[in-house]
């Protein structure tokens, strides 16, 4: 080792990194620990367990969670590498492993890889696959699965006629994409208006949701669809009886209507019967 410089005095170093940010917010990563609390009914916290936690608790697994997401009584975890595993209620094949038991640990979803997004319908669950195909499994008794029926499958089907998807969002039992040029696609229920196509029925193929382009990201609640455009605004379809549009009513709409006094959003959240959003 060197002496002390003299003080005061400027001497030259060898750069060297202390930390790399870098590695330590690239999106995804290694991935981290999936947690879960409240309900516990049919294994849904993922524990071993099937009683209810007031807190959070570790669902069993290795740390390597990227994303998560929820259905009904149903827990999603995409894992770092690009498998999902579900856990919690599968008596309509939610859960994707080939069968329609219950599951309070995780169980891998059959056949999917390169996954690069989850989302979980009431009792369905979705995954977008970094090939830009969308893929379902679970209940389908009114089209959520996108596949052109109306049967359960308790493994993992392509949902027709989508290609070059970006995200994937899903209602109770509706499911919607972000397609190429920025326009939306849904499927499976459709009351309420909830597919945003004009109409009020279900549909068991994807339709496109009119009117929109330009979309950057979606959401969704429980029987209303949201979209954020390039401009900022923010843009509903469906149950509107809670005043989730935004839109100043309480009446549902089958195409969308822009949410009243907001721009420059950057991003947008749904819940149940709510919505959220960023401004910049």
């Amino acid at each position: 080792m060197a002496a002390p410089a003299a003080a005061g005095a400027v001497v030259s170093v060898t750069p060297a990194r202390i930390a790399d940010s870098r590695t330590l917010a690239a999106p995804g990563g290694t991935g981290g620990a999936a947690w879960a609390w409240g309900s516990g009914w049919f294994g849904a916290l993922g524990n071993g367990g099937t009683t209810n936690s007031s807190v959070p608790v570790a669902v069993a697994g290795p740390n390597t969670v990227t994303a998560i997401a929820g259905g009904g009584l149903t827990g999603y975890a995409l894992r770092s590498d690009g498998t999902v595993w579900a856990w919690g209620s599968g008596g309509f094949g939610q859960l994707g492993n080939g069968g329609t038991g219950d599951s309070a640990v995780p169980v891998k979803v059959t056949g999917l890889g390169n996954v690069t997004a989850i989302a979980g319908a009431a009792f369905t669950g979705y995954a977008l696959r970094g090939d830009g195909t969308v893929w379902a499994w679970g209940l389908g008794d009114i089209g959520q699965l996108g596949n052109g029926g109306t049967s359960d499958s308790a493994v993992p089907v392509p949902v027709t006629g989508l290609s070059n998807v970006t995200a994937i969002a899903a209602g109770f039992n509706t499911g919607y994409a972000l397609g190429t040029g920025g326009v939306v696609w849904a499927w499976g229920y459709g009351y309420h208006g909830a597919l945003g196509n004009g109409a009020t029925t279900d549909s068991s193929v994807p339709v496109p949701v009119t009117g929109l382009g330009n979309v950057t990201a979606i959401a969704a609640g429980y029987y209303t669809g949201y979209a954020l455009r390039s401009d900022g605004t923010v843009w509903a379809w469906g149950s509107g009886d809670y005043g989730q549009l935004g839109n100043g009513g309480i009446t549902d709409s089958s195409v969308p209507v822009p949410v009243t006094g907001l721009s420059n959003v950057t991003a947008i959240a749904g819940g149940e019967l709510d919505c959220y959003a960023i401004t910049h």
